[in-house]
């Protein structure tokens, strides 16, 4: 690497800060939240109650929401078993608190659970929340962004999340929390991005029958992951224990609250940098096992002060490479690391991506003087040919 590239480098993390926030740190909003009843044509429930967490202006129940800051990606929330929205609410206050409108759907939740009631609920749900953002005085009015929605299930709810995606493709993101295991045919079509996570201590639905092949099943999955949290039984996204397991439960909920909170970042905000603490080096020391198959690879850039870090969520045995330069070219011009000026440019990292589909490689950088932006790509290199990461700009002071 030349000493220009070091220079730039240096100069721009410097100015990062190497104290990254982790995305189980509190989020910069308060949350507010909302309970709600309502009816509406997509609803099995004649009456359905949810309760909506949301950016807010101060901490509370009905605060006004935080309007200056919007709009922001909407979520749905989908419980498990005998499980009201309430349980979740530490997890979903949280999201709230990083800029997400999450809607958590109360219908279901007794000793009798009607899976199917529970989709077409969570998906009328979403539905009127988009009407709520477009209703004039609406208490919701204009807080949702434009991006494709996120669901995030835990057990039964991810049963019923999947089958929202038999009747509506506006869901490109997935996250399911210890999944019960069912007949999807959804799941083996879905093409969007699949988060999966599984407790290795999980009773209800250990994870060799549930969360490992719901995360095979998903095969046609631009991006997939799954995450085994060590230790950890089937309720670690509630507010509180219901076992005893050799991880503790605010541990548990902590690591939830990180791996839940960096997908969305991930895939609502294009803040992949976010998974270098879901799959990199900054989860070393976690009780985490991973795996990945992304055809899309996940691409994170890190530096700590002295070294820079590069990293992806890639396909098993595939070729990788990095290139970055401190000028670039038109985005659609270069066949070549798109947007990375080829004359330029150095490689940062070339290699096979593991067989767990991750690979992450960090370099010694320099100290020096700079003054321009660093444009980094990765490009994962399929027999089918080559999938680009994003384009990573860092800008220098």
């Amino acid at each position: 690497m030349n000493g220009v590239l070091k220079c730039a480098l240096w100069l721009l993390l410097l100015s990062l800060g190497a104290a990254a926030q982790v995305p189980e740190d509190l989020g910069p909003y308060p949350s507010g939240v909302s309970a709600i009843q309502f009816s509406h044509p997509l609803a099995s429930n004649s009456t359905v109650s949810a309760r909506i967490y949301y950016p807010a202006e101060t901490e509370g129940t009905d605060t006004p929401p935080r309007l200056g800051d919007g709009p922001y990606p909407l979520v749905g929330f989908s419980h498990g078993y005998f499980a009201p929205p309430q349980f979740y609410s530490e997890l979903c206050k949280h999201l709230a608190s990083h800029g997400y409108v999450v809607a958590s759907i109360g219908t279901e939740a007794g000793f009798i659970q009607f899976i199917e009631r529970q989709a077409h609920d969570t998906h009328a749900l979403l539905y009127l929340m988009e009407e709520q953002d477009v209703t004039p005085g609406a208490f919701f009015e204009g807080m949702l962004d434009d991006s494709e929605w996120a669901v995030i299930g835990h057990s039964n709810g991810c049963i019923a999340n999947m089958q929202i995606l038999e009747w509506d493709d506006c869901i490109q993101t997935v996250i399911a929390m210890e999944p019960r295991l069912a007949d999807l045919p959804a799941l083996t079509s879905f093409t969007g991005s699949l988060f999966v996570i599984g407790g290795s201590n999980d009773i209800v639905n250990p994870i060799q029958n549930h969360a490992e092949p719901f995360y095979a099943e998903a095969s046609s999955a631009e991006r997939r992951t799954y995450t085994i949290i060590e230790g950890a039984g089937h309720n670690g996204s509630l507010d509180f224990p219901s076992a005893i397991n050799p991880l503790s439960h605010a541990e548990q909920l902590r690591l939830h609250k990180r791996i839940v909170t960096g997908a969305l970042q991930t895939e609502l905000r294009a803040k992949e940098d976010s998974c270098y603490h879901l799959f990199g080096g900054g989860a070393a020391g976690e009780p985490l096992t991973n795996e990945a198959d992304c055809y899309r690879p996940i691409f994170w850039t890190i530096y700590d002060g002295a070294n820079l870090t590069v990293g992806c969520a890639g396909s098993a045995s595939q070729r990788w490479a990095v290139a970055g330069s401190l000028s670039t070219t038109s985005l659609g011009s270069s066949t070549w690391f798109p947007g990375i000026d080829r004359a330029n440019a150095r490689l940062i990292d070339k290699g096979l991506v593991s067989s767990t589909g991750l690979r992450e490689v960090t370099t010694a950088l320099s100290p020096g003087a700079g003054g321009q932006p660093l444009y980094l790509r990765g490009g994962l290199f399929h027999d089918a040919g080559p999938a680009w990461s994003q384009l990573s700009i860092l800008t220098l002071p």
